[in-house]
């Protein structure tokens, strides 16, 4: 099926099968779920927080020009960012049904929303390649789908960038969960490797997530790209654990 008679069977099937906002139930009778109109506002909130260019976020009162501690010392591998926001309330609660309860027709509601951000648009301005954080294929199987993926893929298609599975994870790290910073820079150093360096000589990048939290992920993705030749790298996530 053509990606334009997917997107119309998905738009008809949220108008005619409207599922629950996965926040306060409310049915959702639209082609980008998975919140209400409510519930999006509440998630919303936080969308134009002061934020660094590579996208972490600034204490409140920060100025458009300030950035964060790693980009003044020189020490972030991104050119620029974009969280739609904090990892709290609905925004939370549509991560959550997505990556653990198989709603992913959340997914193409996040990214519909993120594509239309001025800000997020920005960011994939010019992209050459949309690149999902690969899972280890034991972590796959046993989940039975790569959320970074379908999440980059919808991102993909919501954008009109196209999405290439460029890196590879060759170790199965423990979970980051209960890491710390420092732990957690260890624990995926050297857990990632480029699938193919053809395609990454003088490519601008944007790596994506669903959560990034201290990003050391993301960091050492971007370390892996920029070995293999890219030119530059952004990031877009869902949202962001401060």
């Amino acid at each position: 099926m053509s990606v334009f008679w997917t997107a119309a069977w998905e738009a008809l099937t949220a108008v005619l099968l409207p599922t629950p906002c996965v926040t306060c139930g409310a049915l959702v009778r639209s082609s980008d779920p998975p919140l209400c109109a409510a519930c999006w506002r509440r998630a919303a909130a936080h969308i134009d927080a002061p934020v660094c260019g590579c996208g972490s976020p600034l204490a409140t009162g920060a100025l458009k020009r300030d950035r964060c501690g790693r980009c003044r010392r020189g020490l972030s591998p991104f050119t620029t960012g974009f969280s739609l926001g904090p990892f709290e309330g609905p925004l939370r609660d549509a991560i959550v049904a997505f990556k653990y309860a198989g709603r992913h027709r959340t997914a193409r509601g996040l990214a519909a929303r993120l594509a239309r951000h001025e800000r997020c648009a920005s960011v994939l301005a010019n992209a050459d390649f949309i690149v999902p954080v690969p899972l280890h294929k034991t972590r796959e199987r046993r989940r039975g789908f790569n959320q970074s993926r379908l999440f980059a893929e919808a991102l993909g298609r919501a954008a009109v960038v196209p999405v290439a599975a460029l890196l590879t994870r060759t170790r199965d790290t423990p979970s980051q969960t209960d890491l710390d910073a420092r732990q957690r820079r260890v624990n995926v150093r050297g857990a990632f490797a480029c699938a193919d360096t053809t395609r990454t000589l003088g490519r601008t990048i944007v790596l994506v997530d669903d959560v990034v939290t201290t990003g050391a992920t993301l960091r050492e993705c971007a370390r892996i790209l920029v070995a293999a030749g890219a030119k530059e790298i952004r990031v877009v996530t869902a949202a962001r654990a401060e």
